[in-house]
């Protein structure tokens, strides 16, 4: 095999060698098993070379990998030896088992340079410190590289190509199966059932999270293929997920239509990775290629309605669905001043709950101020009074199909539920007629398969007992509700749509088929409503801002200019009495006491009587006194007793007097 042997020298032979095995597939493993053994088998040829056998190591923890793969864990282990210097020399089947990819092969040849090691392959021994062998090892892992990437193409262009016909066999989502070539629904009727709830609801709903709160109301489960084992293409029966809802919105092969390359293998800084990529980076878009459950305009409009419900915290403006909270725009306002979408949040208004539109952005991204704040309870009621006045037709058998759709969720889901009787029904029949034949002498396969009647006619009861609940509770419903108010919804929509009746979120949905969005902007105590109407027709309208809670609280202005005028000859006493005998109230809508002027005097920086009087030269008792050469007690008595005969003035009831300069 090895004509010339004289490269290999005593110092390899301290060393071990190492073979290293590696396939690229386990297909090949498995099949190709002759190439695997006359890989394990140079551990033979190490021998014949020389090489202690204790000293031989084989490395085969890379069967199955592909060569291009660096974080292969045996390729990773034999570099490692051989940069210690642990190995003589390194032998493989062929140079293209050691590496596919030029970086790696580079890397072990130098790394065998500089500890002196050898590789050894079919064609013979080569030394990488040797010019002549360096060279033929540097062609050798190029040419390994190009041979991959030459296979690798033909085999992509032949599965693309074949994909773009249409004829690439896939494996298919829940609610498919394979009739020969052909991709058709799945002939049970249970799981077609339950694939076409998920795009019903999500149709009226329009949330992913929505079809997952429908199945759970409702006691319903969704199938699931299992995936491994000895049930591989069986059908099991699950809470439907949030995740499984988007797979199936996200697919557009429920709407017949065959593609290829929706997800594509690309190059990172690390490691290549699978990535999601864009429609027209598709390798294979066939339409109409299969029975679909919906249109493909439908799906189109689902991943829209998708993607407007996703929250972007880089995107300015962002839709949210229809969600609880009686927020009537909730996820249609805009703010005037920035663009951006404005949030909702509730505070209690007259004992209600009551929505606030608030655009915190800025506040929220960079700690500035905030944007705007506005009060929603009365824009709400614009709002609903502006879509009573301009109510379409067009609209009006909107909204009643929301309702009728309402009222038919119920008797819908009661289809799951019989379906799921006939599924169990058929069950226990199947294991009875297997039961019954098989040969009573064989009691280990009897009791099994008793075991299993007994399981099927236990689901069955399950079964039929929950149809029975629900059917109870259909019925229930069905005698409560009034359905009036949905038969006259054209003629009274006014009166339905201000329904406690009717939910929060189906009001939302009945203002979305009218509305487009509305931007806000409150300037100078008014409010700037603009409203976009579907079909891009829009409407202004001015409003006055609401009171402030403390401006509401506040005292009536001409309270405040009758006792500027009245504290010129009055004091605080006298001023409450004028005010209560007028019937003035205060902000609270109590009377007026002393202590009720005097605090709405200093809080309107309002002078008293004795303010005024002493700004115009008046002076006090006591300074008065000093001027007269008598004492305070004995001028106090002169003012009290009447013998006082010059100017004076009675500032307060406290019998306080002010005098004169002169």
């Amino acid at each position: 095999m090895y004509r010339d042997n004289s490269k290999i020298t005593s110092a390899h032979l301290a060393r071990k060698g190492v073979v290293y095995l590696r396939q690229s597939t386990p297909r090949q493993v498995r099949e190709n098993s002759e190439s695997t053994l006359r890989q394990y088998n140079l551990a033979d040829k190490l021998i014949d070379l020389g090489w202690p056998p204790e000293h031989v190591q084989v490395i085969d923890q890379d069967l199955g990998t592909s060569g291009a793969d660096s974080s292969r864990t045996g390729f990773q282990t034999l570099v490692a030896d051989v940069s210690n210097g642990l190995v003589g020399a390194v032998a493989c089947l062929e140079c293209s088992r050691l590496s596919r990819d030029s970086e790696d092969w580079i890397r072990l040849t130098k790394f065998c340079a500089f500890t002196n090691t050898l590789l050894i392959d079919a064609d013979g021994v080569y030394d990488p410190n040797n010019f002549n062998d360096r060279l033929l090892l540097g062609l050798k892992g190029t040419m390994n590289e190009a041979e991959l990437h030459i296979l690798q193409g033909r085999m992509r262009d032949a599965l693309i190509s074949k994909a773009e016909r249409g004829e690439l066999r896939r494996p298919l989502p829940i609610g498919y199966v394979y009739d020969g070539k052909q991709a058709i629904k799945d002939p049970d009727i249970e799981i077609q059932k339950a694939v076409e709830t998920v795009f019903e609801v999500f149709r009226r709903q329009g949330a992913a999270c929505r079809v997952v709160e429908h199945y759970r109301s409702n006691r319903l489960k969704f199938p699931r293929k299992c995936g491994c084992g000895y049930y591989n293409g069986d059908i099991e029966w699950l809470p439907l997920d949030y995740g499984t809802t988007l797979r199936l919105l996200h697919n557009p092969f429920y709407a017949g239509v065959y593609y290829y390359g929706r997800t594509q293998t690309v190059w990172t800084p690390k490691r290549k990775k699978p990535q999601r990529m864009p429609v027209e980076d598709w390798h294979a878009i066939v339409k109409d290629h299969h029975a679909a459950y919906i249109t493909f305009e439908e799906f189109e409009a689902n991943e829209q309605t998708i993607a407007a419900n996703r929250i972007d915290l880089k995107s300015k403006r962002s839709r949210t669905p229809p969600r609880e909270g009686p927020s009537l725009l909730q996820g249609l306002v805009y703010c005037g001043k920035c663009g951006c979408s404005m949030h909702v949040n509730y505070q209690y208004h007259a004992g209600q709950l009551a929505p606030v539109y608030r655009c915190d952005k800025e506040l929220h991204d960079y700690q500035e101020k905030l944007c705007q704040s506005i009060q929603g309870y009365y824009i709400d009621q614009k709002i609903s009074e502006l879509l009573v006045a301009r109510l379409t037709p067009e609209a009006v058998e909107q909204a009643v199909s929301v309702q009728k759709e309402l009222d038919n969720r119920r008797s819908e889901s009661l289809t799951f539920f019989q379906l799921r009787v006939d599924r169990s029904e058929y069950e226990v029949r199947l294991a009875r007629k297997r039961y019954m034949s098989v040969d009573p002498e064989n009691r280990l396969v009897a009791l099994q398969l008793e075991t299993s009647w007994n399981k099927a006619i236990k689901e069955l009861d399950d079964a039929r007992a929950e149809y029975a609940y629900q059917t109870e509770v259909a019925e229930r419903l069905k005698k409560e509700r009034d359905y009036s108010s949905v038969e006259d919804l054209p003629r009274s929509f006014s009166e339905a749509f201000l329904s406690d009746d009717v939910s929060y979120r189906d009001k939302k949905r009945m203002v979305r088929y009218l509305i487009e969005d509305v931007t806000l902007l409150k300037s100078d105590g008014k409010i700037l409503i603009q409203i976009r109407f579907k079909g891009n027709t829009t409407q202004v309208i001015e409003m006055d801002a609401p009171i402030n809670s403390f401006k509401k609280l506040a005292t009536n202005p001409a309270v405040i200019q009758y006792i500027d005028a009245a504290a010129e000859d009055h004091c605080n006493t006298e001023i409450a009495e004028m005010l209560n005998q007028e019937g003035y109230k205060s902000g609270r809508g109590q009377v007026f006491s002393k202590h009720t002027v005097r605090g709405l005097m200093r809080l309107y920086s309002i002078p008293s009587k004795k303010e005024r009087y002493m700004d115009r030269g008046y002076i006090t008792a006591p300074e008065k006194a000093v001027i007269m050469g008598v004492s305070h007690a004995h001028l106090h008595q002169l003012v009290k007793s009447g013998k006082y005969n010059g100017e004076y003035v009675r500032v307060n009831t406290k019998n306080e007097v002010l005098f004169p300069t002169y």
